[in-house]
């Protein structure tokens, strides 16, 4: 076998090993909860039942209770303000069922007011069609108890493809 067939079977015997791993979440949701910091572990909480309760199962009648009047939205989808969050979280649907745990939860990060989610987010390939995993993130700032602030990687959706006849 020449250096070049070598190389080739080479390359595609380790192809899988180089590839992308799938995101994982997390077993225990409880550990990410925890922090020696009572702040960062008051303001991780805050933030995990907000995603559980009002952004998951939409009871968005408690929305006061975790964001302030002025919370400002950097979704492109949404107003800034509780009135705009509110407006945008209606179109979604009714209130579900909240969930006990945040599916596809990775991890949870605090640092000062910020406290990040990373969550499991899974597309379709296009050039496959198969499913792949990637991270999402919401990212928040807290003030005073209350969420103030928010950050996700969200863009607007892609106007439907219209068909020339």
């Amino acid at each position: 076998m020449d250096i070049l067939g070598k190389i080739a079977a080479l390359a595609v015997c380790c192809a899988p090993v180089f590839a992308a791993l799938p995101v994982v979440p997390a077993k225990d949701q409880a550990v990410l909860l925890k922090s020696s910091d009572p702040k960062l572990a008051a303001n991780k909480k805050l933030c995990y039942d907000f995603y559980r309760i009002i952004l998951r199962a939409r009871h968005l009648d408690e929305a006061d209770k975790y964001m302030r009047d002025d919370y400002i939205q950097h979704n492109p989808n949404a107003d800034t303000g509780i009135k705009g969050f509110k407006e945008y979280f209606t179109k979604q649907g009714g209130p579900l069922p909240v969930p006990d745990t945040v599916t596809g939860l990775v991890a949870i990060q605090a640092e000062g007011d910020y406290v990040t989610l990373s969550l499991v987010r899974e597309y379709d390939d296009p050039a496959t069609g198969q499913k792949y995993t990637s991270t999402w993130f919401d990212m928040f700032r807290i003030q005073n108890g209350k969420i103030a602030e928010h950050w996700d990687p969200a863009t607007k959706p892609t106007p439907a493809a219209t068909t020339k006849k």
